[in-house]
């Protein structure tokens, strides 16, 4: 069983990586020996990712699908995809 993290105890953890399947959101944090699932203040796991990039670095917006609540993490060590 993967570790659970809800989101609002992962809020300034930053990702290395994240990854989605029927099982929920995984995302790879700096400082972690494995992956983490996502949870919402709800219980669920089931997110909209939104990768966002600007001047200041790139973020991970998480949006639950089912209450709306969302979260944000600082990502490292991403670049905007070639055009």
């Amino acid at each position: 069983m993967p570790r659970e993290v809800r989101i609002d105890h992962g809020m300034g953890s930053i990702v290395l990586g994240w990854k989605s399947s029927e099982d929920g959101l995984f995302l790879r944090i700096r400082g972690q020996t494995q992956d983490v699932r996502v949870v919402c203040l709800c219980s669920r796991s089931h997110w909209i990712v939104r990768e966002n990039f600007s001047g200041d670095g790139a973020s991970l917006v998480l949006t639950c699908h089912h209450c709306g609540n969302r979260g944000t993490f600082l990502m490292e060590g991403v670049s905007l995809p070639a055009p």
